[in-house]
């Protein structure tokens, strides 16, 4: 799925890449093609979701909670789960989710969010999108919900990019890409 698209995959191609003959065991396990990305995207969401909200917490308790270290606990729970897998496509994927969606997909009021699927995930991503969108003042307000999508999609695409890396240094090159990653989208959000 992270290298031919969420769609480009049939789920035949994913039964017999697991090892099983059923062509419907995606049906059964997962209830749908659907269900089964929904379980793909919980797997790793869940990880993700628990550092950035204990770095989030860390950062409140601490007085750091800047723009900096806002976009740090963004980025720094995207890398920790590309260390944790390998090889890794949670980017790819990632990648592949952002593209079917509406830009401002992170804009939505504190109900709407709160509706969405993964409540948890949603509620800690919209709420950090919601501070760093606030700390955008040189920006009009109706621009700065944008401004953090377009911030988002560009460490995504970045993290996919790498993810495809055939190298084994690439692996070493994720401690310096990290720290490079936030400086350009702290200089992406403070443009002006």
């Amino acid at each position: 799925m992270a290298e031919r698209g969420l769609h480009g995959v049939r789920a035949s191609e994913v039964v017999k890449a697991a090892g099983h003959k059923n062509n419907s065991a995606v049906t059964y396990h997962f209830g749908s093609w659907e269900g089964l990305l929904e379980a793909v995207w919980q797997l790793h969401t869940e990880p993700v979701n628990e550092d950035r909200a204990a770095f989030i917490a860390s950062a409140r308790a601490s007085g750091d909670f800047t723009l900096p270290t806002m976009v740090e606990a963004y980025v720094g729970p995207l890398v920790a789960e590309l260390r944790r897998q390998r090889p890794s496509y949670w980017a790819r994927f990632s990648e592949q989710w952002l593209a079917g969606i509406r830009l401002d997909f992170f804009a939505l009021d504190d109900a709407e969010a709160a509706r969405q699927p993964h409540t948890d995930a949603v509620m800690v991503v919209h709420g950090l999108f919601t501070d760093i969108a606030g700390e955008l003042t040189q920006l009009p307000e109706s621009i700065r919900p944008r401004r953090v999508a377009l911030m988002a999609r560009f460490v995504i695409g970045a993290l996919a990019a790498w993810e495809r890396e055939p190298t084994a240094e690439a692996a070493q090159d994720l401690d310096s890409l990290e720290p490079e990653l936030i400086r350009m989208a702290v200089a992406l959000l403070a443009a002006e």
